[in-house]
């Protein structure tokens, strides 16, 4: 067989494990970095809810590898390899200082292009790049995939996807006052929790995912109920991932809106999104909150929330379009 000298187009690079302090807490990653000289173009990563970087992170960061961008891929910090307590603490304004950390460690790497850093996020992960590119410099462009935006509404929705078969129903999903009921409750277990914590340092856990929907009036103990949810994180109860969450976690949750920071974003921001996506309506009011005329919203209908975490064939697409959007705003 005739020998060749060309280079291979997939897993063109090499893994790397690598921590970095942040807020006094080691965060655990891999970094992604592409075979041949730096420095390279880089790219951080954010994830869904409750994610590790063993799940929707790592399919990015190895084809942003392959497409020649240093990718970084980490668990927040209480979650995963990375320090941190309480365990499984679900605090959204923690993981953005994470990201933070992140660029603080890979600015220091020589093989980082300094001048051509991005981010990109799936799910929570999106809208949360976005707030954060909206007050950090070092962010060149960013890219939000199948975004959980964090306003009132897309909270109400969450809530309504966990106590009945189809959210986006009107007909048959709970009343406004319904969704609020439930909110209040939920939100008054982890002031519950939380007051236990701080009196005797122990930790109230709940599932974070449950294959049977809640209640309509008293809701569900898991954080994420339904079979919907339950499709894609079930698998991952099988492999290790800790299927729990602290309940005081929900005071942070839900205290934290993506809307104001993107309403400020000025940065290149690619938004990509479709009807069968969480909450379609919040996505586009957030885009069109964003003020800059270097945005792009790519709506993709036919494709579900969850096919963009790991379905081989739509994450190939996706990073081609962040990979296309990045690079045309390198300079």
């Amino acid at each position: 067989m005739e020998e060749t000298s060309a280079m291979a187009k997939h897993g063109n690079y090499l893994p790397e494990r690598v921590t970095f302090p942040s807020h006094g807490d080691d965060v655990a990653g891999v970094v992604y970095r592409p075979k041949g000289d730096g420095p390279f173009p880089t790219v951080v990563l954010l994830g869904p809810y409750s994610f590790e970087k063993e799940q929707a992170p790592t399919h990015y960061a190895t084809r942003l590898a392959d497409e020649g961008f240093l990718a970084l891929a980490f668990d927040p910090r209480t979650v995963g390899e990375s320090g941190g307590q309480p365990r499984r603490l679900e605090n959204p304004k923690m993981k953005n200082e994470d990201v933070v950390s992140a660029l603080d460690y890979l600015l220091a790497r020589p093989d980082v292009d300094a001048g051509r850093v991005f981010a990109l996020g799936v799910c929570q992960g999106g809208p949360e790049m976005l707030d954060i590119s909206s007050y950090e410099d070092r962010i060149k462009a960013v890219a939000s995939v199948t975004g959980y935006y964090r306003d009132r509404e897309t909270d109400l929705f969450m809530i309504a996807a966990g106590v009945t078969e189809n959210p986006f129903d009107t007909a048959t999903a709970p009343t406004l006052s319904e969704l609020e009921a439930l909110l209040a409750a939920r939100l008054e277990r982890a002031r519950d929790a939380k007051a236990r914590y701080e009196a005797t340092g122990e930790v109230v856990y709940a599932p974070l995912v449950d294959p049977r929907l809640g209640d309509r009036k008293t809701g569900s103990d898991a954080g994420l109920p339904g079979p919907l949810v339950w499709s894609w994180y079930g698998s991952w109860t099988l492999k290790g991932w800790a299927n729990r969450y602290a309940i005081m976690s929900d005071l942070d949750h839900f205290d934290y809106t993506t809307a104001p920071g993107v309403a400020k974003l000025n940065k290149p921001a690619l938004v990509i999104h479709s009807d069968s996506c969480m909450n379609p309506a919040a996505a586009r009011r957030h885009f069109e909150s964003i003020p800059t005329a270097q945005k792009k919203l790519i709506w993709e209908n036919g494709t579900n929330h969850f096919q963009y975490y790991d379905q081989p064939d739509v994450v190939d697409r996706t990073v081609g379009h962040a990979a296309d959007w990045f690079r045309e705003h390198m300079a």
